[in-house]
């Protein structure tokens, strides 16, 4: 009877464990499949077209999908797809070249030209300031981010030695602030890691990285190698890029291909996460140095760290300040792609985010805060308000990049990356050219803070000749004339309205003079006007990958950006030349000026004639 009652007594005590096992299980089954039916709604929503994710929690890995891998035959995407990531590349470059420091083969502070003598940068601070592997790791060299056709080049092939895409120009080294000082993202470096990789191992980074690093990791579905989803290294297993409208993109090489190319799987990602927030080892080995490990995402020695900044870049990572909690992240954009990585070392969690759409109107953070909202992760804490220094005063003005990622853009940056900050109501107000706001709250010395961030956000600072600056630990903004900006932003109206003047009073000479309205200033400046649509049928015939390429189209570029001021000049020379000149006739010599002027500007800043491939 008492064996019986133990018996019924166990039997019992297993079925409550199994149903509460069940229970547990049902509940995570359940929550699941809430975040699949959410990420399926924003997928609509956004017009994305597939998202595959992955987990990392204490004790747990979950893999998931939602929407198509092939908008075009509605092939789903599996949790077990194959994704590219883009920019977070970097982050799996800069930890392998982490191994070779962790095994000697190279010292992250020794100067580049040790490695690479070949490479010469163009930098004013060598003397005392020297180029080194770490600033290559951290974007804080100084060299730019990249020329178009360093980026759209359909010449380039998975081939394509990687040296070629410093050997045309030396332009493209040139170091614009000391050294270390501060961050400007650039693919251009990581592009030369890629190189330092392959001149100390003597082999190619790919083969190389895929073998020596991925390969311990267990990171078995993944490569550093070139995936297409076609073709002789085509992979049906690699899911399609799309655009917007669910246009499909197919992989493409890129000349930058250390600083974006990877395959992976969301299960691999996962593992590379866990790794991350490891303490460096694999079994008996310590495969990466703890001390680099801990110094991901942290800025080495920028003014901004030394000011007390903590957001910034480190060996890869960034300090992320979004979705309520603080991790070291990495964001990345390919054709067709756009991704997310995440680690939260302090509480051993992570996530992945790859979606196959690279849209121009999605609102992506909505999907990626949606996932890390899953983690549950814990709110830190903002940092209270205290009062400012005592001159803050100084920093009020108008600010500019100092200096943007793309040195060819630096016009495009003066007239639309602009903001003005003001004090007001005992915060700094930031105003975009485009008019929005932000307020940033002081929080002690010469430190600020987003009302949507948890950390310190910004820092006042001042450069080598004591002109203020603002930074956010990415980007950083110099105080600036307001009449230079505001006069390039005149000088490109009244460019913009001498155009518009001769459009009319051209179209008008034409209609009462016929034949003969182009012999007069106004129709000859017309023709220089209509000469810019000779390049358009060129470009509606060319893949955009090719916008870096010498190709009919980019010639014809910039074979009218010079026939524009020409004719401009020629038909200014003939009001000159009309004695008696009417008002109207006298418009046309003012508007003439007007455009040339502008083309002038232009033309200081390097961008005229228009030369794409340079």
């Amino acid at each position: 009877m008492t064996g019986f009652s133990i018996k019924k007594a166990a039997r019992g005590a297993a079925l409550t464990l199994a149903l509460l096992a069940a229970s547990i299980g049902f509940g995570d089954v359940a929550h699941a499949a809430s975040l699949e039916r959410d990420i399926d709604t924003i997928l609509h929503e956004e017009g994305l077209t597939g998202a595959v994710w992955a987990l990392v929690e204490p004790g747990s890995v979950t893999t998931a999908s939602a929407g198509y891998a092939n908008m075009a035959d509605g092939t789903p995407l599996a949790p077990g797809s194959r994704v590219h990531i883009g920019s977070v590349t970097k982050t799996l470059l800069a930890t392998g070249v982490l191994r070779l420091a962790t095994e000697g083969k190279l010292d992250l502070d020794a100067p580049v030209a040790r490695y690479m003598p070949n490479i010469r940068f163009d930098n004013p601070w060598s003397h005392e300031t020297k180029v080194t592997v770490r600033h290559l790791l951290d974007h804080t060299s100084g060299i730019e981010d990249a020329r178009l056709w360093q980026m759209f080049s359909l010449e380039v092939t998975p081939d394509t030695p990687l040296f070629s895409a410093f050997e045309r120009s030396p332009e493209v080294l040139k170091v614009r602030f000391r050294p270390g000082t501060q961050l400007s993202y650039s693919n251009a470096g990581y592009a030369l890691l890629g190189l330092l990789v392959e001149t100390i191992t003597g082999e190619r980074y790919e083969t190389y990285l895929d073998t020596h690093f991925l390969r311990p990791l267990g990171m078995k579905d993944s490569t550093f190698g070139y995936t297409a989803q076609y073709g002789g290294l085509g992979d049906i297993a690699l899911a399609w890029g799309h655009y917007d409208e669910g246009k499909p993109a197919a992989a493409q090489p890129i000349m930058f291909r250390p600083a974006g190319q990877f395959t992976t799987t969301a299960a691999d990602m996962a593992t590379f996460a866990e790794f991350l927030m490891s303490d460096g080892r694999l079994g008996d080995e310590a495969f990466i140095a703890p001390e680099y490990m801990r110094a991901r995402g942290i800025p080495h020695a920028t003014n901004a760290r030394w000011a007390g900044l903590a957001a910034g870049y480190g060996l890869g990572m960034n300090t992320h300040d979004r979705f309520g909690a603080v991790g070291k992240c990495h964001s990345g954009n390919v054709l067709g792609y756009r991704a997310l990585f995440c680690i939260y070392p302090d509480e051993n969690k992570a996530f992945f985010v790859s979606v196959n759409t690279d849209s121009e109107t999605a609102d992506y953070n909505r999907l990626f805060a949606r996932v890390a909202e899953e983690l549950n992760l814990k709110a830190a804490t903002a940092p209270e308000s205290d009062l400012p220094a005592a001159d803050v005063s100084d920093w009020e003005g108008l600010y500019t990049l100092a200096p943007g990622r793309f040195e060819a853009f630096r016009y495009t940056d003066i007239l639309t990356e602009f903001v003005e900050a003001k004090w007001q109501n005992g915060a700094l107000v930031m105003t975009t050219a485009s008019g929005k706001t932000r307020a940033l709250r002081p929080v002690g010395d010469y430190l600020l803070s987003a009302d949507d961030r948890t950390l310190t956000s910004h820092v006042l600072l001042r450069d080598d000749e004591d002109h203020p600056m603002i930074s956010d630990g990415f980007r950083t903004y110099k105080k600036s004339s307001p009449a230079m900006v505001y006069g390039l932003r005149a000088s490109l109206a009244l460019g913009g309205a001498g155009l518009v003047w001769f459009l009319i009073w051209g179209v008008v000479a034409l209609i009462r003079f016929g034949k003969a309205g182009f012999a007069r200033p106004e129709g000859i400046a017309l023709m220089g006007i209509l000469s810019l649509l000779v390049p358009v049928p060129f470009y509606l015939n060319q893949s955009f990958m090719a916008l870096g390429d010498m190709t009919a189209a980019s010639i014809s570029l910039c074979a009218v950006s010079i026939i524009l001021p020409l004719s401009m000049l020629i038909a200014h020379t003939k009001v000159v030349q009309i004695k008696g000149r009417s008002k109207i006739e006298t418009g046309h010599g003012f508007a003439a000026i007007a455009v040339v002027q502008a083309s002038l500007i232009l033309w200081y800043f390097d961008l005229l004639p228009l030369m794409l491939w340079r």
